[in-house]
């Protein structure tokens, strides 16, 4: 592989932007350096006008293979990844059989091998009694379910769930919702319906309400801190929760697109479409959030990328499957949000980039400086246009965005140096790389 040159464009790190050119080599970052300064390339790329930021790592994503290929495979889903401007996710363990053992990750590995667009890394999930697989597997962390939700890996074995607490050696990932506080208001959303209404997604925010998630994180929250455990709290959906975690100053958290942008009100429109666990909220928590953002009380932005057929969600709600897709619309909303003063250039790479790397130990990730992998995206801020459903490159083929105008989109990926997508199509080879 020759030498390549990224020029001309405006190169984006946690501390600002600025104009420079990328020379790359081997799949690594050989050189940034001012505009013009380097000549010596076997290939360049015009990048004028543009903005250069480190690949987005989503850390968190249902990639649906093994057992569920119908909604998403590996090459569907790697692509919708690099489209959206994402280089590396990081695939949860809730497949079909779920990936409880290092024999599982095997099986895994060798299914994901040469199918990938974006660089990967492998969760292990915990069943409440397979630490020891845990503890002697290289997967990137080891995701708890608190309760059930996709997949019915909920652990409500309270001595299992402490002993992995107290002995895991991995980050724990923890989908925080409490299921007492669920059934219980399962019942009561129930026995308050008239005789004969039907269930509706409308009550869904109140089955799994805030006081469901606030609970959990508290426990969980006060475990880690007693336990001595790594933890990293899945998808923040709450104010109450961010009140909760700025007590631990150690424990990490994320937030998702879906409960930044989507509320309450728009089950009106997107009924079961808007299914997801946890579920959407109010205004007043989505402002919350953004504002958890700005203040540095969130760590990173993850998708929770969770896709399933339109036949699947057009069932009745107790029977529709909970989760949306995400992977096309990271970046461009997240550059919308960059020219709506919604969040900073520096901001995004911080929460999308060099965040996650840090926290899952993502070695030569997240970063624009040499020696570090080519992992790129180039966006045009300028570029403006609608979420279709025809241009997306999920299998599942439908989006809750769709058909809102986002201004900010990815024109090139590069995965370890090499040109994989460009201009709304897919251009490069299978070359991502598991993250070790």
């Amino acid at each position: 592989m020759g030498k390549i040159l990224l020029k001309g464009g405006q190169v984006v790190s946690s501390s600002g932007v600025f104009e420079a050119d990328v020379l790359i080599e081997g799949g690594k970052i050989l050189r940034v350096c001012d505009w013009g300064e380097e000549s010596e390339a076997g290939e360049v790329f015009d990048c004028s006008g543009k903005l250069i930021f480190p690949g987005l790592i989503d850390a968190h994503v249902h990639l649906r293979e093994p057992g569920q290929s119908y909604k998403e495979d590996w090459e569907t889903g790697s692509s919708a990844a690099v489209a959206g401007g994402i280089t590396t996710v990081l695939d949860m363990p809730n497949n079909d059989p779920p990936v409880v053992s290092i024999e599982d990750l095997e099986k895994k590995r060798k299914l994901i091998e040469g199918c990938s667009y974006c660089n990967y890394g492998l969760y292990i999930g915990f069943n409440g009694k397979n630490l020891e697989e845990i503890n002697s597997s290289d997967a990137v962390a080891v995701k708890f379910f608190g309760c059930d939700s996709t997949g019915d890996m909920g652990v409500n074995d309270i001595s299992a769930v402490k002993e992995l607490f107290g002995k895991s050696n991995k980050l724990i990932v923890v989908h925080a919702e409490d299921a007492g506080c669920i059934e219980k208001n399962f019942k009561n959303c129930v026995e308050d319906l008239s005789q004969g209404e039907k269930i509706t997604v409308a009550i869904h925010s109140e089955i799994r309400s805030p006081e469901c998630a606030i609970i959990a994180v508290q426990r969980f929250c006060e475990m880690a801190e007693r336990l001595g455990a790594r933890l990293h709290v899945a998808h923040v959906s709450t104010e109450g929760e961010l009140e909760v975690l700025n007590k631990f100053q150690k424990i990490t958290c994320e937030v998702s697109p879906h409960h930044l942008v989507l509320c309450e009100d728009d089950y009106g429109t997107l009924g079961n479409f808007l299914k997801v666990n946890p579920p959407v909220r109010s205004r007043e928590d989505i402002f919350a959030l953004w504002k958890g953002l700005k203040f540095g009380e969130i760590d990173i932005i993850a998708t929770d990328h969770a896709p399933h057929t339109v036949e699947e969600k057009e069932r009745d709600y107790l029977k529709a499957p909970s989760g949306v897709p995400e992977l096309d619309t990271l970046g461009p909303l997240l550059f919308n949000s960059i020219n709506d003063e919604g969040l900073t250039e520096a901001e995004v790479v911080k929460l999308c980039c060099e965040k996650p790397a840090e926290i899952f130990g993502l070695k030569g990730k997240g970063r624009i400086e040499f020696g570090f992998d080519a992992d790129i995206v180039v966006v045009d801020m300028d570029l403006e246009r609608k979420v279709e459903k025809d241009k997306l490159f999920t299998k599942c083929g439908w989006s809750p965005y769709e058909g809102m105008s986002l201004k900010g989109w990815p024109v090139m990926t590069f995965v370890g140096g090499e040109l994989v997508f460009k201009d709304g199509e897919i251009v490069g080879d299978k070359v991502g790389k598991e993250c070790l």
